[in-house]
């Protein structure tokens, strides 16, 4: 076979694949109805006192909040958090107190399998 011939059919073959390979749907995936939004009041705290955050979980599930008494699992760096909360309306509340460092606290927020998370600031 003569070489420009195979490096035609390679390439041919590579433009092909990747065109199968492509995905040609203009809608978004949906894995879970499940949706999850974080905030923090507030964002900025000081470092080694008794300051609190408030973390606030909103929970939509198909458009509508969850029903209540959904269980919210929470976990924290740099500080402490309580490990739940329960919904009441698709919302969920835990206090967040900082630890000794400065620099960053991580919450994470979870119900069944989907997260979210907010930082704060430590000073």
């Amino acid at each position: 076979m003569h070489p420009n011939l195979v490096r035609r059919l390679v390439i041919l073959f590579a433009v092909a694949l990747g065109f199968a390979a492509c995905k040609t749907s203009s809608e978004p995936v949906v894995m879970e109805s499940l949706q999850i939004r974080l905030d923090a009041v507030p964002l900025l705290l000081k470092a080694d006192t008794l300051e609190s955050s408030v973390i606030w979980a909103t929970i939509i599930e198909d458009g509508e909040p969850v029903a209540d008494s959904t269980t919210v699992f929470f976990a924290a760096t740099n500080g402490d958090i309580a490990a739940s909360a329960y919904t009441v309306d698709g919302l969920a509340q835990a206090s967040f107190v900082p630890g000794f460092e400065t620099g960053t606290a991580a919450i994470i927020a979870q119900v069944r399998t989907v997260r979210d998370t907010v930082v704060l600031t430590l000073y």
